[in-house]
């Protein structure tokens, strides 16, 4: 597996820090029509996702689905039956200092997220807090493991084919393009391992 150059991560993050600036990512239907994009990629990409987790974990195509993609595709379902109410602002209790004022919540996204992935469940690690990330109205600068280069090579694959890659992009490599990335500002980091 190669490297993605120091230079293009640089450019991705640029360009993904200003994708959000824009405000492109507040909308619900943004938001929606982002979910079921990636609700059809999982769909689409299917066997080749249980294809690469054969070749590089000899996970069969059974347990593919059930600890992988199923549990992508649950998210996905769950956070689109809950989206629109996740992003009303809610009344909250006012401090009696404050009164006679209102109080509310509003839920806001945070910008920019990195997700870096493990080796052990490859698929449902990168894509389950990708879900999240959508969901929230950020962008997302996926890092799958490299210990995993089928299953790598395929998401990276999938996600250039449904997202812009000002919204959602995948960087390779790896120990090396961790600590590049972790030299770049992100509003939240995602990493699930050791």
């Amino acid at each position: 597996m190669t490297n993605t150059p120091i230079g293009e991560i640089k450019e991705i993050t640029i360009a993904q820090r200003n994708f959000f600036a824009s405000n492109a990512t507040l909308e619900y239907r943004f938001r929606k029509e982002q979910l079921k994009k990636l609700q059809r990629a999982l769909k689409e990409w299917e066997k080749p996702l249980c294809d690469a987790l054969w070749k590089d974990l000899h996970k069969c195509y059974e347990e593919a689905i059930m600890t992988e993609l199923s549990i992508v595709a649950g998210e996905i379902r769950n956070h689109l039956s809950h989206l629109r109410g996740w992003m009303k602002s809610r009344a909250a209790c006012t401090p009696l200092k404050m009164m006679p004022s209102r109080s509310r919540i509003i839920s806001e996204p945070l910008g920019q997220s990195l997700i870096i992935a493990p080796w052990n469940y490859p698929v449902q690690l990168l894509l389950n807090p990708l879900v999240g990330a959508i969901s929230a109205g950020c962008t997302a600068l996926l890092k799958p493991s490299p210990y995993v280069p089928k299953v790598s090579k395929v998401i990276e694959q999938m996600i250039r084919a449904t997202f812009d890659e000002r919204y959602v992009a995948v960087v390779q490599g790896n120990r090396e393009v961790n600590q590049q990335l972790l030299e770049h500002r992100f509003d939240i980091i995602f990493f699930t391992g050791s």
